[in-house]
């Protein structure tokens, strides 16, 4: 049976490391590129801004071929990119996240372990 500190570090430590990658690679990515990385919450917000200008091009009484013309920028995003980031936040974070796992496992192991008494024949 497993050490129950064992049981809760290694779990905490997948965490960590996915949160402490994710934030790496979207800083990597922004330094590379100069954009924010193609992930779904920046789709998302993207997707609102771009409602947002086509309700205001509304407001101020634009025809529609104008109004149609507001395109979401992540529409135009090349594949490769799209690609790239796929391996980047799917491969490259795993990695790290199991090598912290098991870091984290070795680790609490380590520290928890029984030593034997000390022979003082």
């Amino acid at each position: 049976m497993a050490n129950p500190l064992v049981k809760i570090a290694v779990p905490v430590a997948g965490i960590i490391a996915s949160t402490v990658g994710n934030k790496a690679a979207n800083a990597g990515w922004g330094a590379v590129f100069g954009e924010d990385a193609p992930t779904l919450k920046a789709a998302k917000a993207s997707q609102k801004e771009t409602q947002k200008r086509r309700k205001q091009a509304k407001k101020e009484g634009l025809p529609a071929s104008e109004i149609e013309s507001i395109k979401d920028p992540v529409d135009d995003q090349p594949i490769w990119k799209m690609l790239l980031w796929a391996t980047v936040s799917g491969v490259l974070l795993q990695g790290l996240r199991m090598a912290a796992k098991r870091g984290a496992k070795a680790g609490t192991e380590r520290l928890t372990a029984r030593r034997p008494r000390a022979n003082r024949g």
